[in-house]
């Protein structure tokens, strides 16, 4: 078995918009370097002043090197089938993968990350970036932040490992055995194995415990490894990655439960990787007004300031489809409620009758906010779980013993954790009641205390 200990140098961070300016590849057979590829690379642009500043390697360097379509089946050779090794090895990964990629070139090496064996053959150190670990284990490199360097620094690295785990120890650890190379650096094996594959929540952690991403999901293992595969060579998808170095959860038995608890926890913590896709406000309604001629009127409109709506929405379409239904169920003119133009010449309703129907179908709208009890499966077999509507408010959700009745809910109140009514919830609700039938439906008169 052979590895291949790699690092390289890049003009960035990502590789969607950098490039290579150096690498260094190390040909190991667990005992000892066997042999060492090294070359600089010309990106074709120029090297940022901080990336100088950080390795040494300015422009003038650069411009006699060959371009990486020159060196790219020399390199591919060079690595043959080794096991791919670097230090937080999905960045320099990601850099080859992509060049060999615009060229065409198939290349998809098993892989294994020395940030990952240093933490399991020396834990509890305080810090595992290369500088530290490599400082604190009596390694010497010579030229920190070159990738020649970095690599014989790795090297020696990665041979402390193999002495504390062995090879066996690295092939666990490998893409084809447990797969656990498509893990962030900062997460062992231990806490992904310990994701149930059910519906829940799932938080993507920082170094200090504090959520970063918020999720979630019908199987809380599978959509987790999802966000660890495709393309991850953005800098928001780089700067996302590191960024994790804890994983938690949170079962919720059902979907619906799930899509309600993850809206008020992002709500609860805004993690910075939630703020810019999730849960816009309703910013569409239903507004009553009368026109010149007396006619109570319906329209959908941008909601602006303080403007007060019938009913509010996301969209315009489902603004829209509430509008259409409401008619339909209460014969109402459609013209009067802006779904229909209204010709000159046409004959409309009488104006007392029309708003008496808009008022006797907006009051029947109304008393269909129920008071209702959503029952469904536990996250195990001897519970069930619950969530309780007010009047059309989502007050809480809970688990319950399964022969426990849902019948009193004041008994319900010391199983239940409230979360709030929002503009999301209101619409998951809607569109659950509308479309699923995973949670058995109970209408019910007393109200909690």
């Amino acid at each position: 078995m052979k590895f291949a200990i790699t690092d390289i140098e890049t003009t960035g961070s990502h590789a969607s918009g950098h490039s290579i300016t150096e690498i260094c590849v190390a040909i190991h057979d667990g005992t000892k370097v066997l042999e060492e590829y090294h070359t600089l690379l010309n990106p074709g642009v120029n090297i940022p002043l901080a990336i100088t500043a950080l390795t040494g390697i300015d422009s003038a360097m650069l411009q006699g090197a060959p371009k990486f379509d020159e060196i790219a089946e020399e390199l591919r050779d060079f690595i043959g089938d080794a096991i791919f090794v670097a230090h937080n090895v999905s960045f320099d990964y990601s850099f080859i993968k992509a060049g060999f990629d615009e060229l065409g070139m198939k290349w998809n090496p098993k892989r294994l990350c020395t940030v990952k064996l240093a933490r399991k053959a020396f834990p509890n150190y305080r810090s595992y970036s290369l500088g530290n670990i490599t400082r604190d284990l009596g390694i010497t490199n010579e030229r920190a932040h070159r990738a020649y360097g970095d690599v014989r620094a790795t090297s020696a690295l990665f041979l402390k490992c193999i002495e504390i785990i062995g090879i066996e120890g690295c092939q666990v650890m490998m893409a084809g055995g447990s797969n656990e190379s498509f893990l962030p650096a900062h997460i062992d094996r231990k806490s992904y194995d310990k994701l149930p594959e059910s519906p829940g929540v799932y938080y993507f952690l920082n170094e200090k415990g504090k959520p970063i991403y918020i999720g979630k999901a019908t199987n809380i293992k599978k959509r987790v490894r999802s966000h660890f595969s495709g393309n991850l060579t953005t800098k928001k998808s780089q700067d996302f990655i590191r960024g994790i170095y804890h994983i938690d959860f949170r079962e919720t038995a059902t979907e619906l439960i799930a899509l309600l608890f993850e809206d008020a926890e992002i709500r609860k913590h805004w993690p910075e990787h939630n703020r810019a896709q999730k849960h816009r406000p309703n910013k569409f309604g239903i507004i009553q007004y009368h026109d010149q001629r007396g006619f109570m009127r319906l329209n959908v409109n941008p909601i602006k300031g303080n403007m007060s709506a019938v009913k509010s929405f996301p969209t315009p379409t489902e603004a829209k489809d509430w509008v259409v239904n409401l008619a339909q169920n209460h014969n109402l003119d459609f013209r009067l409620l802006g779904l229909d133009a209204i010709d000159s010449k046409s004959q409309l309703p009488d104006v007392a009758e029309h708003n008496s129907l808009v008022i006797h179908a907006l009051k029947s709208m109304k008393e269909l906010d129920l008071t209702l009890l959503l029952e469904g499966r536990g996250r195990t077999r001897d519970e069930r779980s619950f969530v309780y509507v007010d009047e059309g408010k989502i007050i809480g959700f809970g688990f319950t013993p399964r022969d426990m009745p849902l019948i009193n809910t004041e008994e319900l109140e010391s199983y239940m954790e409230r979360i709030p009514h929002t503009d999301v919830s209101a619409s998951v609700l809607r569109n659950y009641l509308k479309n699923s039938h995973e949670m058995r439906v109970i209408e019910i008169k007393n109200q909690p205390s």
